[in-house]
This record gives C-alpha cells, sequence and structure tokens, in this order.
C-alpha cells in the first residue's frame, strides 16, 4: 500500500510540474513572439536581428527559402519597414516545449498597411527557437497559407 502511495504523490508532483512547465512555455512563447514582432513592427533591425540565429532558415510559401540572418533582416528592411504591420490574431498563438532544445510556436498572423491601417493580407506561421547560453534565437521560420483577408 505504501508503494502505490508513494506512487500517486510522484505521479501528482509529475503532472504539476508538466503544467507548470507548459505554462512557461506559453508565457515564455508569447514574450519570444513580442519581442521579435514589436522589432519588426518598428523596424529595430539590430533587435530584430539579435533574434534571429545566424543561420536561420526562412520558409515562405510565396517566396521560397531565404538562408541567414543578414538576408532575413534586409528582406524586412527592403519590404516592411514603413510599409507593413504584422498583428497576431489573438488566441492563435500556441507554445510547445522542445526539450534540449527550445520552444516550437505555431500561430496566425494578419498584414496590414503601415500607412492606412487597412488588414489586407493573413498567413500562419512556424517558429523554432533554440535558447544557449541563457539566449534565444529562433533557428526556422515557416511561412505559409498567405492569402487575403
Amino acid at each position: 500500500m505504501q508503494k502505490i502511495v508513494l506512487l500517486a504523490i510522484a505521479m501528482a508532483f509529475h503532472a504539476c510540474a508538466q503544467a507548470q512547465s507548459t505554462q512557461d512555455t506559453e508565457t515564455t512563447g508569447a514574450e519570444l513572439d513580442k519581442q521579435l514582432f514589436g522589432a519588426y513592427n518598428s523596424c529595430d533591425l539590430p533587435a530584430f536581428g539579435n533574434l534571429l540565429a545566424p543561420d536561420v532558415e526562412f520558409y515562405h510559401d510565396k517566396g521560397g527559402l531565404m538562408v541567414g540572418r543578414q538576408p532575413v533582416v534586409d528582406a524586412v528592411e527592403k519590404n516592411i519597414c514603413g510599409k507593413v504591420r504584422r498583428e497576431l490574431i489573438p488566441g492563435t498563438l500556441r507554445s510547445y516545449p522542445m526539450d534540449n532544445y527550445g520552444l516550437v510556436q505555431l500561430g496566425e498572423h494578419r498584414f496590414c498597411d503601415a500607412k492606412t491601417d487597412k488588414c489586407e493580407g493573413l498567413a500562419r506561421f512556424v517558429h523554432l527557437w533554440q535558447k544557449t547560453d541563457g539566449s534565444w534565437h529562433v533557428t526556422r521560420i515557416i511561412s505559409y497559407d498567405h492569402n487575403p483577408l
């Protein structure tokens, strides 16, 4: 009987630890999204670039593959700054732990004209974040299912 009680306590502790880990992952994921797209929307290219891994891979369903931090930063400067603003669709961001790596995010966002505020496009995304030496960097970006609103 004592073994059963100890096993039940251990299982309850494990379930609580997993629930806490999931909540921590959601909080961390939301903060990373806020940092990445805050820099993106304000055209803070140094801050945006610092959140990208040097060898980031960016897969876009309309534009193909782009590899490397600087090409991604350059593309944001050329195509986004002063032209487009990204908005996360409320309730769509999900973050899941990736043991011994970091976390993966999935969500939906819309893109709005920076001058008129008219939102014209909708897309889905997957971001793979790696945590190394206490710092987070996105290593893979998949942007897909782009459609007009």
